[in-house]
């Protein structure tokens, strides 16, 4: 219960009374001014006409000098109340005649005094005598008490009057407000605070109030409105609060809510299982205590410029061990009861980080080797370059390609090809210093990025000579993978820096260039850039462009070499392919056979070769073959041979063409056969049972392989050109191909040796027991119109020279 003093009514009626009774007061100021306005002139008028009666009489007695005359008229005079002192005085101003009367005693003398101050006191009358002749002078002294006595109480009965119809109409104004408003105010606030208690919920709200057509019948709907429609707005927040428990708590996302001070007010069983708390302990805690960034000031900025828009970040969130780990989170600031809250939902990115780290990684750096990869290359060797530019030193670029490495990995498998590269990057960092940089360009190339050598152009060339011969040396020494002894080498090509302005590509094209030249020089070796190998590198790249489309234009053909018997007889033909180009003319085998097996065409060119060769052969089947020949013979490349589907690319051609595969005469390098002894075996067993045979060409000149030869289905040996072009300068030759026919004889191996061009080579041959011959001696190799008429006539060998 309010007090009376803070009570609407009770404000109102004492306002209103204040009010009523400025305003009574100002308009009785103001009607008393205007009627003492009025009075002051009535009793000017009032004096003046007293004296005007006596006038005649007083002027008779000044103008006779009558005192007793004068007495008279001044003893009438003040027989009015309204004077208390008068005198009449002659023309020389003499006193005729006075009177003085005390005053009367009047209880408001004391106000009047005061009040009337400003009213005129005396009164002067000239006494004219016939009209011209100033006979004296009356004066006379008023009581203004008594003259205004009248007004005066007339005023204050005014006054008092006004006040009592302000304080009565006050008082009525109290009860017509306390009536009228405050009496349904409080009603209306007895049913509302009715409502205040926990045990009064009801559905629906209802105010007497509410049927009035007044300000309070609108204030009642409007709070019944207003109470239904919290009504619905608390449901709507219950059922959101529920849903929001829901989602927070049976999320699988960790969950956590707190307040703008940081105090952890809820979470879900994610979060402490992730951060390795129990809940009770986790909701005395903070979310400075799981992440220290986190601080109530930022939280407080981030409301104020999030406006409700959720923010992704990471975080680095602790576990109660004190351990951190890397989060996503989520956050948002949200309102629950009116307070803004952070509400953030965090997942832990370990892993993802992992896997960036990883994928940063494998950008930049080669999965086999751990080196370093091209693009890591590209976007530090300009770097490197200025650099050195910059400082007046000199570095170097080695292009390092691993040689015989394609052989070892297409005939021992991809799983041994990487180990050798992991043992070859590992010898390649232990040649370098801290500074260095090794690259893996891929396949089996490495580039070396030296940012200094040195000073000066001989220094560096110095430096990196050392260099390159120490990683040849390194390479060249053997790898023991799967219990087998490989051997590979390397050709390297250097380009030192800054010079001519190159820039990084053209460093690396110049290194590149020089790789080459070290390749084609004869391999495990190492070549400086010079500007002429530019000329062979475009030469190369014409060459490479011309192989791509040879095949589809019909630019390959083939020629047939025979070979002979003892006698000169016709054995058989070796199968040669040559290649004439518009722009380049006729293309020696020696120089693009090695090009079509770097670039892997050599798969499409064997294929040409042994489809072309069957279809030839079952054509001489066709019209019949001499008793003495026994077939063609095919240069097998090793790449073509390790390929997984070379038996069955030979079988499904030799099934299409329908020709005798017993004419069929493969000849293969001894290198091969060291290669992977069990693949090469099972292979060449495999087409062994279709009745191909199978020679070794230039026997010999590579590895000591005789101990191998036991394994394989060989029927004959090719003994290198080499061998017998020395046979009449240099005994060595002798012994060579002595030892080759002795073992064959005793293998029952048959022996052909190769490259006889004279007739004493042939006699010489023929005494060491050597009895099949090829060579320019008997025949150069002739185009299939030539062969078909060897086949066909009786002939003898050795021919005149043929062009072919």
């Amino acid at each position: 219960m309010l007090v009376l003093r803070k009570r609407l009514y009770y404000k109102q009626a004492k306002w209103a009374l204040v009010l009523l009774l400025l305003l009574s007061f100002l308009m009785s100021i103001f009607q008393i001014l205007s009627d003492w306005k009025e009075e002051k002139e009535t009793i000017k008028n009032q004096v003046m006409s007293i004296l005007h009666i006596v006038e005649d009489a007083a002027t008779e007695a000044a103008y006779t000098l009558d005192k007793d005359l004068a007495k008279k008229v001044l003893t009438g005079l003040m027989l009015s109340n309204s004077f208390y002192k008068a005198k009449i005085e002659d023309d020389l101003g003499n006193e005729l005649a006075s009177k003085y009367m005390p005053l009367s005693k009047l209880s408001l003398r004391w106000l009047s005094d005061d009040l009337f101050s400003d009213l005129q006191h005396t009164f002067t009358l000239p006494l004219i005598s016939n009209d011209t002749y100033k006979a004296g002078l009356l004066t006379v002294s008023i009581d203004s008490v008594a003259l205004t006595n009248g007004f005066l109480r007339r005023n204050i009965r005014l006054i008092t009057t006004s006040l009592i119809s302000a304080f009565l109409l006050g008082a009525a104004m109290l009860i017509l407000f306390y009536v009228q408003i405050s009496r349904p105010l409080y009603r209306l606030i007895d049913q509302l605070s009715w409502l205040e208690k926990d045990d009064n919920d009801p559905i629906q709200l209802k105010f007497k109030q509410t049927a009035r057509e007044d300000e309070l019948g609108i204030l009642a709907r409007t709070i019944t409105a207003l109470w239904h429609k919290r009504k619905k707005v608390e449901a709507e927040l219950a059922k959101s609060e529920a849903y929001f428990k829901a989602v927070l708590h049976q999320s699988s996302e960790c969950m956590l809510l707190t307040n703008l001070k940081g105090q952890i007010l809820d979470c879900n069983s994610e979060t402490c299982r992730l951060l390795a708390y129990d809940k009770p302990t986790l909701l005395t805690l903070t979310i400075q205590d799981i992440d220290p960034e986190q601080t109530p000031s930022l939280l407080r900025e981030w409301t104020n410029n999030s406006q409700g828009d959720p923010k992704i970040f990471e975080a680095q969130y602790r576990r109660s061990s004190g351990v951190s780990f890397p989060v996503e989170v989520c956050g948002n600031i949200i309102t629950l009861d009116h307070e803004a809250h952070f509400l953030a939902s965090f997942r832990d990115i370990t892993q993802r980080k992992l896997d960036q780290e990883q994928v940063k990684f494998l950008a930049y750096y080669d999965a086999l080797t751990n080196l370093p990869n091209r693009r890591f290359l590209n976007q530090n060797i300009e770097k490197v370059i200025t650099t050195a530019q910059n400082n007046g030193h000199i570095g170097g670029l080695l292009f390092i390609d691993l040689d015989r490495f394609k052989n070892i990995n297409d005939s021992m498998g991809h799983h041994v090809g990487d180990a050798l590269l992991v043992e070859a990057s590992k010898r390649i960092l232990a040649c370098l210093s801290e500074a260095d940089i090794a690259v893996r360009m891929g396949g089996d190339e490495f580039v070396l990025l030296i940012p200094v050598l040195g000073g000066n152009a001989e220094e560096a060339q110095s430096r990196v000579t050392l260099l390159a011969e120490t990683l040849l040396s390194q390479l060249s020494q053997v790898f023991c993978l799967e219990q087998t002894d490989l051997f590979i080498s390397a050709s390297i090509g250097i380009s030192l820096f800054p010079f001519d302005g190159a820039n990084d590509a053209q460093v690396l094209r110049q290194a590149d260039t020089a790789m080459y030249e070290a390749k084609e020089s004869g391999r495990n070796a190492y070549r400086f850039y010079r500007q002429e190998m530019q000329q062979q590198v475009t030469e190369r790249a014409t060459l490479e462009k011309a192989l791509h489309s040879a095949i589809s234009n019909d630019e390959f053909y083939l020629v047939y070499q025979p070979q002979v018997n003892e006698h000169g007889q016709l054995i058989g033909f070796e199968a040669l392919i040559r290649w004439f180009n518009e722009e380049l003319g006729l293309v020696s085998p020696n120089r693009f056979i090695p090009v079509t097996e770097e670039i892997g065409l050599i798969y499409d060119v064997g294929n040409w070769v042994l489809e072309n060769v069957c279809q030839q052969l079952k054509a001489w089947q066709d019209i019949g073959l001499p008793p003495t020949f026994k077939g063609v013979a095919i240069n097998i490349s090793p790449y073509q041979f390790a390929k997984e589907s070379f038996v069955e690319s030979v079988c499904e051609v030799i099934g299409r063409t329908q020709v005798d595969s017993s004419l069929l005469d493969l000849e293969i390098t001894e290198g091969m056969l060291v290669e992977n002894i069990a693949s090469v075996a099972e292979k060449m067993w495999r087409l062994k049972e279709h009745n191909i045979r199978f020679s070794i060409d230039d026997f010999g000149t590579g590895y000591s392989s005789l101990r191998y030869l036991q394994h394989f289905p060989i029927t004959q040996l090719k003994v290198d050109q080499s061998f017998v072009r020395d046979l009449t300068s240099d005994p060595q030759s002798h012994v060579i191909i002595n030892t080759i026919v002795s073992m064959a004889t005793h293998m029952n191996l048959s022996v052909l040796a190769e490259g006889v061009e004279h007739q004493v080579e042939k006699d010489i041959l023929e005494n060491m027991g050597c009895a099949k011959y090829q060579g320019y001696f008997f025949s150069k190799p002739v185009k299939a119109d030539t062969a078909t008429q060897y086949l066909s006539g009786d002939i003898t060998f050795p021919l005149q020279y043929q062009n072919a």
